[in-house]
Formats: structure tokens, C-alpha cells, sequence
């Protein structure tokens, strides 16, 4: 008995040498980090999950069909997705989620590429289009990028900022924080204590890349996965109770946000042109709508996500104007989304033709130009 008590205080001691060891290893990371981190100012960036200088390569095989099977996924050392020699060069910045973002779009058929090359052939000394969206970004990221990322990019001076959004403001069932970047519920105690160190942000953007790999209990739209939905998919036709009074107070502190995004954007000299985004939670059948079930959580379906989406789209019209372009009633195809909200590569090509045809009828005319 003896024996088997000494052995077990052993394996405790040693068991305590190591738990002790673990401990001071990582608060000198942590001290060694801070002391590093200090004096720069990208750091800040982290928070919002703003990758730099990286290179991923993702298997879109089981995705979606498309001519290479694998997405090079690169970011500058502005974190911009770009083929732009210099922010000089910048002519166009576009801003968004994930939809903006197109991480499993090979970069020549994202929407920017394809705006760049209309535009390079309608205007000889047209700069370039630069990709400044962010997975999972609303427009608390969106102020958070302008407030703490953008002013780190030396001669940032666009002439247009494309506003690609609506998607990730839609739920009106969070109570919404930025967090990493993320609209997330707000976090106390330990796991906000954690998030915290530097440790931590420093292993985040492995993190979120491992993520992208398993399960996630997102909404529905935020998850990157094939889903294909059929006309048996759309099986409710009536709004949930509650969605006008939540969507009400969604649009309230959206439209907030919104002017504040626009006193950015005339802050540095920029136009904005807004965009209204597509998406596939719903459909009609004999003049009814009907939607997908349980889209923005339980009980909520895509009917209630595009009531939502709609009076976020209407504060866009009245804040931008005629500067809005409507693709919410664009007329895509089914093949142009891998899920019911993300494109493929056709539809991302599909989107950039849209939105340069748009900036040159409205801006670039001699009838754009004589303000007709």
C-alpha cells in the first residue's frame, strides 16, 4: 500500500514539474511577444482577422466544379488581395465578407479581376482593383478596417470604394460585438481573458485556417460547403412572429453603422458604390414564396433572412443613391453558387461584369461625365 502511495505522489510531482514547466514556457512566449509586438502597429489588425503576406492553397474539388481543382489563396503584406504594384495604384478598393473575400475563387475569376480588365480596356490609365474583404466581416468590420487597417497602407487614396455587403449584418438574432473580426456574441470570464493574449492571437490565423476543415455550428451562411438545394428544399411561406420587431432594431443600427461607413469613405475622397447581394434561401412557387427552414437559426427561415435583407437593401438605395446597383434582383443561375450565398467561379465573373458595367454607364460616360 505503501508502494502504490509513493507512487502516486511521484507521478504527481512529476506531473506538477511538468503543468509548472508549461506555465512558465508560455507566460515567457507571452512576455516575449508583447515586448515584440509593442511598437507595431499591424498588430492591431489581428483582432480583426486580417491575414498578411500568406499563401493557402484550398481543395475545391468537393465544392464546386471548375477547370483546377485548387484555389491559390494569396495576401499582400497589406493584407490586400491584389495583383496591384503599389497602393498608388489603387483606383478601386472593394469592401465585404466573405462574399467579397472569394477565397475559393482562383483570383482571375474573382469580381475585382474582372472589373480590372474591363475597365484597363475601357480607360488607358485605369490603375487597378484591390480586394479588401474580409471572411466573416460586417460592417463592424468594415468601420473596424477603416479605423485600424486602412491607415496603415502607405497612398491608399481609391477612387471608388465598392460596398459588397449585407450578408453578414442580416442576423438580427445576435447581439452583435466585434470580436476577431467576428459579429459574435459577447464572451466574459476565462475564454475572453484567453483571447486576450498574445499567444492566442498569434496562433488565430491557424486557427480559423484548421477550422475551415470541420463542422462548424455557424449559420448556415456563414459555413464554405457544396449545398445544393432543390425545389422540395423550399418548404416555408410564412414570416416568424418576431422577425419584423428584430428586423426593425437590426436596421436602425445598421443604417448607424452605414453613415458612418460613408463619412469614411468621403474622408478619403472616395465615391462609394453600393452593391445589394444575391442569395438562394428562398423561391417562388405559384406566386408564393417559400424558404429554406432555419436559415438564421431555429424557427427562422430563409423567408425571414430575406425580409431582413431586404431593409438592410433599402437603407443601401437611401444612403447611396443612384451609386446602388441592385443584384438582389439580378437574375443569376443556379450554378453560379455553390451554397446560398457564395459564388463560384462563374458567378463571381457573372457579379464583375455586372459592377463594371455599372461603374462605366454611371460614371465614366461623357453622359456620366456631363452629370446627365
Amino acid at each position: 500500500m505503501r508502494n502504490v502511495i509513493s507512487w502516486i505522489k511521484k507521478q504527481i510531482a512529476q506531473l506538477s514539474v511538468v503543468v509548472l514547466s508549461c506555465i512558465l514556457g508560455v507566460f515567457l512566449v507571452e512576455v516575449t511577444l508583447r515586448i515584440v509586438v509593442s511598437d507595431d502597429p499591424w498588430i492591431k489588425t489581428r483582432e480583426a482577422n486580417i491575414l498578411r503576406d500568406v499563401h493557402f492553397k484550398y481543395d475545391i474539388s468537393n465544392i464546386y466544379e471548375n477547370n483546377s481543382s485548387i484555389v491559390d489563396y494569396v495576401r499582400n503584406k497589406h493584407g490586400l488581395r491584389d495583383s496591384c504594384a503599389n497602393p498608388a495604384e489603387i483606383d478601386i478598393l472593394t469592401i465585404g465578407g466573405s462574399t467579397t473575400d472569394q477565397r475559393y475563387v482562383n483570383f482571375d475569376f474573382t469580381y475585382q479581376s474582372i472589373i480590372e480588365r474591363r475597365l484597363k480596356t475601357y480607360l488607358n490609365d485605369f490603375g487597378c482593383v484591390s480586394n479588401a474583404g474580409v471572411d466573416g466581416h460586417s460592417t463592424f468590420g468594415h468601420l473596424f478596417s477603416f479605423k485600424h487597417w486602412f491607415p496603415l497602407i502607405p497612398n491608399l487614396k481609391p477612387k471608388f470604394i465598392v460596398l459588397y455587403i449585407g450578408i453578414n449584418d442580416v442576423n438580427f438574432l445576435r447581439k452583435i460585438s466585434l470580436n476577431f473580426g467576428y459579429d459574435t456574441m459577447k464572451e466574459h470570464g476565462i475564454k475572453a481573458f484567453f483571447k486576450k493574449l498574445e499567444v492566442v492571437k498569434a496562433l488565430l490565423p491557424l486557427y480559423r485556417f484548421l477550422k475551415q476543415k470541420i463542422k462548424s455550428d455557424s449559420p448556415i451562411y456563414a459555413d464554405h460547403k457544396l449545398i445544393l438545394y432543390s425545389d422540395d428544399d423550399y418548404v416555408i411561406n410564412v414570416i416568424n412572429n418576431q422577425t419584423e420587431f428584430l428586423s426593425k432594431q437590426n436596421t436602425s443600427v445598421f443604417r448607424s453603422r452605414m453613415q458612418s461607413l460613408m463619412e469614411h469613405i468621403s474622408s478619403l475622397g472616395a465615391i462609394p458604390v453600393c452593391i445589394t447581394q444575391p442569395h438562394r434561401y428562398i423561391m417562388k412557387k405559384n406566386g408564393q414564396t417559400y424558404g429554406i427552414p432555419d436559415v438564421l437559426g431555429k424557427g427562422f427561415s430563409g423567408v425571414d433572412f430575406d425580409y431582413s435583407i431586404r431593409k438592410l437593401n433599402d437603407v443601401m438605395f437611401e444612403l447611396c443613391k443612384k451609386n446602388t446597383l441592385d443584384l438582389y434582383n439580378h437574375q443569376f443561375l443556379s450554378t453560379h453558387f455553390y451554397d446560398g450565398v457564395h459564388t463560384t467561379s462563374t458567378g463571381s465573373s457573372e457579379i464583375g461584369e455586372r459592377i463594371a458595367e455599372f461603374i462605366i454607364s454611371r460614371f465614366l460616360t461623357q453622359q456620366a461625365v456631363n452629370g446627365d
